[in-house]
């Protein structure tokens, strides 16, 4: 079952996301229930959606929208997708994204847009049994102090 996340479901939330951020460079410890309600669950911009079997949290998606000038639309952008090692391979993961899909095309969106990281040709795979087309792009992050520099108007 897919559904929209309710703050009740922080906590099996926040332990996803640990999952999927337990890699270098990245902090999962800062991820908790509490900042998943209050940032993510609770935020009107995001779209949480939950894959649930017996009350089991198997794996969620979370997308918010984002204007294609080359589409010249709106569409969703697909931020993350996990589902649980052990429930893989059972169309959780596909289920999701289609959900993620129809939100976006009962928002009036034609399309969604996600990235992979290289090298993670599970998620390659994936993507690619979709439908999805690898778009020539590459991604850019800036945060923490870099950020906070550029935002305050300071040279970097």
């Amino acid at each position: 079952m897919i559904r929209a996340a309710v703050p009740a479901d922080a906590a099996a939330l926040a332990g996803m996301l640990r999952a999927i951020n337990d890699e270098p460079g990245l902090r999962p410890e800062r991820i908790s229930a509490a900042s998943v309600a209050r940032d993510l669950i609770g935020d009107p911009r995001a779209l949480v959606l939950l894959a649930e079997q017996a009350g089991e949290a198997l794996g969620f998606a979370t997308a918010h929208a984002c204007y294609d000038s080359g589409h010249s639309r709106w569409g969703l952008f697909l931020n993350d997708l996990y589902v649980a090692p052990e429930a893989r391979r059972r169309g959780i993961g596909r289920a999701l994204v289609g959900a993620v899909a129809a939100a976006a095309l009962a928002e009036g969106g034609s399309f969604l847009w996600w990235n992979a990281d290289a090298g993670d040709d599970l998620a390659l795979r994936f993507h690619a049994r979709l439908g999805a087309e690898a778009a020539p792009v590459t991604d850019f992050l800036l945060a923490g102090d870099a950020f906070h520099r550029l935002a305050a108007g300071d040279a970097p």
